[in-house]
């Protein structure tokens, strides 16, 4: 294969490299990128959690690359922490400041730039002062490139941040110009309706979803959420051993189909090979 030629018709809208995504990836965003391009890919977003710490390391390798007659499109984006009402989710976080007991057990400690992803409390029920879901935010344009970096200072904001930078529907209703949005993964919004409408047994394991119950509250968020992007909003689905994943593409294309919004299948890499 000619190296200088990529053919492969599928771009990867959904990584995490070590860069931005600590201890739930591995690999600089360069490596990853370079494996995109050695096997036949044309572009490759980065996503992040809550942050883009990784895009200047995707600036100067994408100039590496083209120096070397190389064409590649590296795509600037986050997979940010949202969460419907900040100002709803304040009032119930100022109520458990209220009992001191809890309010050492839920300190908030100082903000960093970085987060550490928990991928196990992702997928499941979320107790109010930790919730947020993923969402997948690409820039489109430089509007969009700035968006981001609006959304992700707002994220970091002391009033917005415990634990996790967190955004919300009003957010995205200022800044989501020039920005394409996916509902990511078993961790996304979408996931999260999934995992609300859940039932587990006495291990904690999953045993089953209402889907009906799931499909309103999927329904809701498509509707806001087509409301902001228009058709710049994308549900998302993807392919991996997870039985609770399937499931969760099935109620993703029904509601897909429903709203005439477009689907987009991601691998959802945290590797660079």
């Amino acid at each position: 294969m000619n190296k200088n030629k990529p053919s492969i018709p599928f771009v990867g809208l959904h990584a995490h490299s070590v860069a931005g995504s600590i201890f739930d990836a591995i690999g600089y965003p360069q490596e990853h990128m370079d494996f995109a391009y050695e096997n036949g890919c044309t572009a490759l977003a980065l996503t992040d959690h809550g942050n883009m710490n990784g895009l200047p390391y995707q600036v100067l390798h994408a100039k590496k690359m083209q120096d070397e007659g190389k064409e590649f499109k590296p795509i600037y984006g986050v997979e940010a922490y949202f969460i419907p009402s900040l100002s709803e989710w304040h009032d119930e976080y100022n109520k458990a400041m209220e009992d001191k007991k809890r309010a050492r057990a839920v300190a908030r400690g100082d903000q960093s730039g970085a987060t550490i992803e928990d991928e196990t409390a992702s997928k499941r029920t979320q107790d109010i002062l930790k919730r947020r879901r993923h969402l997948v935010l690409l820039a489109q344009n430089q509007q969009g490139l700035n968006n981001l970096f609006n959304l992700v200072s707002e994220s970091y904001k002391a009033e917005n941040f415990y634990r996790y930078p967190r955004i919300d529907f009003e957010l995205l209703e200022k800044y989501n110009e020039g920005i394409i949005a996916a509902s990511a993964c078993l961790g996304g919004v979408y996931a999260g309706s999934y995992w609300e409408c859940s039932t587990y047994d006495e291990n904690g394991k999953h045993a089953g979803v209402d889907k009906e119950a799931a499909l309103d509250l999927m329904r809701a968020t498509t509707a806001r959420m087509v409301e902001i992007f228009g058709d710049r909003w994308y549900a998302e689905i993807q392919w991996n051993n997870i039985k609770q994943q399937h499931e969760l593409n099935q109620l993703v294309m029904q509601v897909a189909a429903e709203f005439g919004v477009e689907l987009v299948t991601t691998a959802d890499s945290h590797y660079p090979n």
